[in-house]
């Protein structure tokens, strides 16, 4: 009967475990499609200001807070865009985030 009862614990932590690193492999693979993720799926802004409001709401697949690390600028054929690194304060994972800045620049 102990047998029995360890057996099922080992078989729910496998579980759990396999469910975990499942959820965190869906969620980093939706990170690098998500809005900003690249020069193609960058955010269109018309005010600098919309670039602190978007990156405020903004978390890391882990569900961890991202810190603002530095930017840039980068032009693209006609378009401007600005990038916004950060780095997640819990699992240092470093990410960018582009935002098209062509209405804002005209």
């Amino acid at each position: 009967m102990i047998r029995l009862l360890l057996v099922a614990a080992l078989l729910a932590a496998i579980v759990g475990l396999a469910g975990r690193k499942y959820r965190r492999g869906r969620l980093r693979r939706a990170a690098t499609t998500r809005a900003g993720s690249s020069v193609e799926e960058a955010i269109a802004v018309r005010r600098f200001d919309e670039i602190d409001d978007h990156l405020s709401g903004r978390w890391c697949h882990c569900g961890g807070f991202l810190e603002r690390r530095g930017e840039g600028s980068r032009r693209v054929a006609d378009r401007n865009f600005r990038i916004v690194r950060l780095s997640c304060q819990e699992c240092e994972t470093e990410a960018e985030v582009y935002f098209d800045t062509t209405a804002v620049l005209h």
